[in-house]
């Protein structure tokens, strides 16, 4: 079995006040830091932005861009059209899988994503649920997810913890995580200037 990566960058960032994917961190952005770090883990890395006025910031000359082909729908929209790409390029085929975070996750790792991809199995996905919430942007989906997901599109569904429901999905609840993770660090993102300013004075570049 073959992991990629998905990275959704196409977020307007409103609570943030700035786009997330280009806030500095350790001498390259939130969003090249992801990619750079996805790129020593999976293959391909595909970043999926809303196309439009947004300006990425640099990226790895190995990580692909697609614009999302439904801009404003949501993540799962967004992942539907990362899974897309992959499949008119033959880079995976459906029983290959992928990894899907969003840009604001500085505090991933290599070793969570080997983690979580290890779990899948004979299953479809992989989503950590953390009290008592599903986390479906820090989760591993196999291509053949990509049905399921357009007919959730096709219902008027916008959120990716559908995909959980819908699929033969492995849920990975506290104790399993804490026992990898036991601040379930990997988990965090930033949503506002303070979770970024904590995210500055705690990691080590």
């Amino acid at each position: 079995m073959l992991v990629g990566s998905l990275i959704l960058a196409g977020g307007r960032s409103r609570r943030m006040g700035q786009p997330k994917e280009s806030l500095a961190l350790c001498g390259t952005t939130m969003l090249g830091r992801t990619a750079e770090l996805l790129l020593d883990c999976t293959w391909p890395v595909v970043v999926v932005g809303r196309g439009g006025d947004q300006q990425l910031p640099p990226l790895p000359l190995e990580a692909a861009v697609v614009h999302d082909d439904r801009p404003g729908s949501g993540p799962l929209a967004a992942i539907a059209t990362g899974m897309r790409h992959l499949r008119a390029t033959r880079a995976l085929g459906d029983r290959d899988a992928v990894f899907v975070t969003g840009c604001d996750a500085p505090y991933l790792t290599a070793a969570a994503v080997g983690w979580l991809s290890g779990r899948l199995g004979e299953h479809q996905a992989v989503v950590p649920r953390s009290s008592g919430v599903l986390q479906p942007l820090c989760a591993v989906y196999r291509l053949d997810c990509l049905p399921t997901i357009e007919d959730l599109l096709r219902e008027g569904v916008d959120t990716p913890r559908s995909i959980a429901e819908k699929t033969k999905a492995l849920v990975l609840d506290e104790p399993a995580l804490r026992a990898f993770d036991p601040e379930l660090r990997f988990l965090r993102n930033i949503n506002t200037p303070a979770d970024w300013d904590e995210a500055q004075r705690s990691i080590r570049c």
